[in-house]
């Protein structure tokens, strides 16, 4: 093809009405002419002064995600938590652009006009989507991944039932810490929302109640249980084995999160606008969640499940010291750039997170001595106590028994290749293969 500009997409399949409409609201975005490779900003002149910061936030999160991945392939020789990274990168490309430009992708009929992104430092497509936003994925679900793993759900529920626990409580984290976002942003210019999406629908302020049900809810379960069936169906090891399965998961979590959006559409469709019922079904939805989400983590700060292989150093800390970080950042914001949304909906939401964070760190704890000696330090002491008073040749300690490998190989088992054995809390040199 000599003509390069055939693959190029006319104005008027970028520039629709409705777009110019949601841009004039958000300050005025450049259509005609926009770049398909993108645009950059200086950063002091955004349209709102709270941008620069979600942008680096988001940063700083994709950026300790993959690192965090890294350095537990390295430790563990186990790639799952890489290829959740890929995927989450595949998972925005596969759903962000058709809600762009819907009809570019024969969707025009279909899907409303949902919503635009302001411009912020750094944009990719068109001026449409914001380099942050590619981030904010890997950032945010492979958060909620990796903090509900410390929780251990999947050791203490095997078994089919247990890979739908764990998903469903990815999908419960990640609503609550995401719902303080979804409710600060709109507000800040940072997107606007459709009036396919607002006009005579149910909303939680100024936000639509599909955000919190579907974008925040539905489709980060559909994501976790996808990678948990796909990526952890057998052993990953190296990122190689991983690329074609992380690619997989991406494509289809739209397709496996159908289902889940079906309440949200249905409602929306026959509902009289503000009905109460509609509102309560929907919120029904994360109500629900979230109620499994509490149960698991009470089950986690009675019994502990045991630290992950990758726990140890300060990378093995970055899940729940990000999610502190998002807290308290948002919690500034709020404070020095009000509006921060419906405070009866944020108070629940911080609440969840607050408890997701202290029980992580209860797990995470279990690898210092401290934490051994208040809640059972006589462990290690004992044991060796108990080898000195026996006669014959010393013996290795009980701690330095052979290591068995934990259940499914990756996913959310908390443990990853190599299980953790009584004692290793307190600093005994526990081998592993």
């Amino acid at each position: 093809m000599n003509d390069l500009t055939a693959l190029v997409p006319p104005d008027g399949a970028l520039c629709t009405d409705s777009f110019r409409q949601l841009a004039d609201r958000l300050g005025g975005i450049p259509c005609e002419g926009a770049s398909p490779w993108g645009y950059v900003n200086d950063p002091r002149h955004l349209a709102n002064p709270t941008m620069p910061f979600i942008e680096l936030l988001i940063a700083v999160g994709a950026v300790l995600a993959f690192v965090h991945a890294g350095v537990r392939l390295r430790r563990t020789g186990d790639a799952t938590e890489v290829g959740v990274c890929l995927a989450a990168i595949v998972y925005v490309l596969v759903l962000e652009p058709p809600l762009y430009f819907p009809d570019l992708f024969g969707l025009g009929g279909v899907v409303p006009s949902t919503f635009v992104h302001n411009e912020f430092t750094i944009g990719l497509l068109y001026n449409r989507l914001p380099l942050y936003i590619l981030l904010l994925y890997p950032a945010l679900v492979y958060l909620a991944w990796s903090l509900v793993r410390c929780l251990g759900v999947r050791e203490r529920v095997p078994g089919w039932r247990g890979i739908v626990l764990a998903a469903v409580c990815v999908g419960a984290v990640h609503q609550a810490f995401y719902a303080i976002f979804d409710q600060f942003g709109p507000s800040h210019l940072w997107w606007a929302w459709g009036p396919d999406l607002t006009k005579g629908r149910f909303l939680i302020g100024d936000v639509p109640m599909s955000s919190a049900v579907n974008f925040a809810l539905v489709m980060p379960t559909a994501f976790a249980l996808t990678c948990l069936v796909v990526l952890g169906r057998r052993p990953r090891t190296t990122v190689r084995s991983v690329l074609g399965p992380a690619v997989v998961c991406g494509v289809l979590t739209p397709l496996v999160s159908a289902p889940g959006q079906v309440p949200s559409t249905v409602i929306d469709a026959v509902a009289t606008p503000g009905a109460a019922w509609g509102k309560a079904v929907l919120m029904g939805l994360v109500v629900v969640a979230t109620a499994v989400l509490v149960v698991q983590l009470v089950a986690a700060w009675r019994r502990p499940a045991a630290a992950p292989a990758d726990g140890r150093g300060w990378i093995g800390w970055y899940p729940p010291a990000y999610l502190a970080l998002w807290l308290v950042t948002f919690a500034v914001l709020e404070v020095a750039s009000p509006p921060a949304g419906v405070a009866a909906y944020l108070a629940p939401c911080y609440l969840v997170s607050v408890a997701v964070l202290l029980t992580v760190v209860r797990v995470l704890r279990r690898r210092s001595v401290p934490y051994v000696a208040q809640q059972g330090g006589h462990l290690g002491g004992d044991l060796a106590g108990e080898e000195a008073d026996r006669p014959g040749p010393p013996r290795q300690p009980v701690a330095g028994g052979p290591v068995q490998p934990s259940g499914p190989h990756g996913g959310l088992g908390g443990l990853g290749p190599a299980s953790q054995q009584p004692g290793d809390e307190a600093g005994l040199d526990v081998a592993r293969p």
